[in-house]
């Protein structure tokens, strides 16, 4: 009966935690962002790359700015932090031959008064600053009209960042409420396209609005010609960087190096001498010895020692009373040591584990009887 009950409770739990469980959870699809993965974790115009990529206009992605040929579109994203006033002089030749370049400014002042454009864009007077943006004001993208396109493109350019030209104008140009985010400068026989952000052609931008479409625009200002994506800045070795833009900060840890290593070589009288290591005396380390024996229960072997210690004398000293029997042994030691022969039997041959007190009373009787000898 009880076996029954047992049973049926059981079941009306599990009929009542199932019914709970198919009230409350529910089997869902979930879509998790993990990020970008292998070559498009580096490469932020991957996707870009891949999508311009074709038997007339070649695309290949650098990470560092080399020296393009005549007929190559140029697109540098990187802040050219090494690229320096020579070599920005050599891309403006190459420009000025017949190179086609786009560009972001490399300085980002934060304000229009103060800001001066880097080395490549000085002939254009072109610099980047912060655009004001009202609290109130909801994002849209620009509607761009290209001359080439059929249709007016909205391109998604970060409304933070706008261009300013002071005195050159440009021969085209993009701009919205927020400012102008694209001018476009001929110089020789090439052209200069300055954007106030490249965030539209990256990965997880590309795909959005007409960006995709601006950019094939953007970069096919010609029939057929290769593209270069600069995708990063062409970083100086680490002590250039710190002699340009800390120099006295370098100059200050120079300084306190060598006060350090002048103050580290002088020496204030003679060396101390170390002190000569303690020696124990040995009597300390036979009591150390016979304390760990005695921790670990080795007493019987202290015992033993004792009394190898007491026949190696007896045989040196009187070798007829070793080969006596136990009795005869005893009776001639109580002579000797005026000690009872039960309580020698004790010491010198009974096998025991003696007590604290019996152990020391054993120890002391077989060290008076070797010293008796």
């Amino acid at each position: 009966m009880r076996t029954w009950l047992l049973g049926g409770l059981l079941t009306v739990l599990m009929g009542w935690g199932g019914y709970w469980f198919y009230q409350n959870f529910s089997l869902v699809d979930q879509t998790v962002r993990i990020g970008f993965q292998g070559e498009a974790l580096t490469n932020p115009l991957l996707a870009a790359e891949r999508f311009l990529n074709s038997p007339s206009h070649p695309v290949k992605s650098l990470s560092r700015f080399v020296e393009p040929p005549s007929n190559v579109m140029l697109v540098m994203t990187g802040s050219r932090i090494e690229l320096g006033a020579h070599r920005s002089a050599a891309l403006l030749a190459w420009v000025h031959a017949g190179g086609q370049l786009i560009v972001v400014p490399g300085n980002v002042p934060d304000d229009a008064a103060g800001a001066e454009p880097d080395a490549l864009l000085q002939p254009f007077s072109v610099v980047r600053v912060p655009a004001t943006l009202n609290p109130k004001w909801v994002y849209l993208p620009t509607d761009v009209v290209w001359p080439a396109a059929p249709d007016f493109m909205q391109v998604s350019f970060a409304p933070g960042w706008k261009l300013l030209a002071r005195g050159v104008k440009p021969a085209f140009s993009v701009m919205d409420e927020t400012g102008t985010h694209l001018m476009r400068f001929k110089y020789g026989s090439g052209a200069v396209t300055v954007l106030s952000d490249a965030g539209f052609m990256q990965n997880d931008a590309i795909g959005r609005y007409d960006n995709a479409a601006f950019l094939w625009f953007l970069t096919h200002t010609r029939p057929a010609a290769p593209i270069w994506l600069v995708t990063a800045g062409d970083m100086p070795p680490l002590w250039k960087w710190l002699g340009t833009q800390a120099p006295l900060a370098l100059l200050s840890a120079s300084v306190l190096l060598v006060a350090w290593l002048w103050a580290r070589s002088r020496r204030f009288g003679p060396l101390r001498a170390e002190a000569p290591l303690a020696r124990r005396r040995l009597l300390e380390h036979i009591d150390a010895s016979g304390r760990f024996l005695w921790r670990h229960g080795q007493r019987a072997s202290l015992l033993n020692a004792a009394r190898s210690a007491v026949w190696r004398v007896l045989e040196a000293r009187h070798p007829a009373w070793a080969r006596l029997p136990q009795v005869a042994l005893t009776a001639h030691l109580a002579g000797l040591t005026q000690a009872p022969p039960a309580v020698l039997q004790l010491a010198l041959f009974d096998p025991y584990a003696p007590n604290e007190y019996q152990f020391t009373e054993a120890i002391s009787l077989l060290e008076t009887i070797r010293k008796s000898l």
